[in-house]
């Protein structure tokens, strides 16, 4: 009876695995960009915005003769494509970040701003759903000659050749719309900043080296929402419970086993 009641936990087990493990497509396309609360408002001004290209905000008073400083943000080809479960999926590049470091005067940079990401969610090839999702970008423009440099670092070395680096950080919004993929609720989450096209060693805090355009592929993968806040995916959850429940039923048995 032991091994019977063992062979079923895992034949319930297997079935419940494979039911999890289905794979969905979710795929993004007529994607569209949108700079907004830039802060303070008055340091901003928004060019080309929103794009399906690429839209650009500007900031600052310049203090040479190289113009504001300001983002970038091009979408990348579409359709974007992933593919749930595991949560979350595979990052992609959701398209390319630039950041204009220029020496401007004090008092007249940002200390964050926002991005509205819009785009026809596809699911499993049925009619899609329009979407935003939406991110928050928080600005650190450092004093250039501070020493040491806001990251450790010496003026006219690496990073901080030209000055003291200043620094992006990108993350995903709660005001972000989500979307349903059989019984799980779903969002488009920035997961950081990558040097390379493919995606490779992403970082979250993005340090820029002044007077130079800072280029930037920005990451993003479908995530449950549980995920994104950093809370266990309840269909996890429930199957380690199931597991463990299992295991605690054939010990009961084991132990409950009459003496010969």
């Amino acid at each position: 009876m032991i091994k019977k009641n063992g062979l079923l936990v895992a034949a319930t087990l297997v079935a419940l695995a494979s039911g999890a493990a289905q794979a969905n497509t979710v795929a993004l396309s007529n994607i569209e960009a949108l700079w907004y609360d830039g802060t303070p408002a008055a340091n901003v001004t928004y060019l080309n915005n929103p794009s399906t290209i690429t839209a650009s905000a500007r900031w600052g008073v310049p203090a040479g003769g190289a113009g504001p400083s300001g983002y970038d943000f091009k979408i990348a080809t579409q359709p974007l494509t992933f593919v749930v479960p595991p949560s979350p999926a595979p990052n992609q590049v959701l398209g390319t970040f630039t950041h204009l470091n220029q020496p401007i005067n004090a008092g007249s940079s940002i200390t964050g701003i926002k991005l509205s990401i819009g785009a026809d969610v596809v699911i499993n090839g049925a009619a899609f759903v329009r979407k935003t999702f939406n991110y928050n970008f928080d600005h650190w423009e450092t004093p250039n000659a501070d020493n040491p440099c806001a990251d450790g670092g010496t003026v006219g070395i690496g990073v901080n050749v030209n000055g003291c680096a200043d620094r992006v950080i990108a993350h995903w919004s709660s005001v972000s719309d989500s979307f349903t993929v059989g019984t799980d609720t779903y969002t488009l989450n920035v997961v950081g900043f990558s040097l390379t096209p493919n995606g490779l060693n992403p970082f979250t805090s993005f340090w820029t080296a002044e007077q130079n355009n800072n280029v930037a592929y920005l990451l993003a993968n479908v995530a449950l929402t549980s995920d994104v806040q950093n809370a266990p995916e309840p269909g996890s959850m429930a199957l380690v419970g199931l597991a463990l429940a299992g295991m605690g039923l054939v010990r009961s048995a084991k132990f409950s086993k009459p003496k010969v």
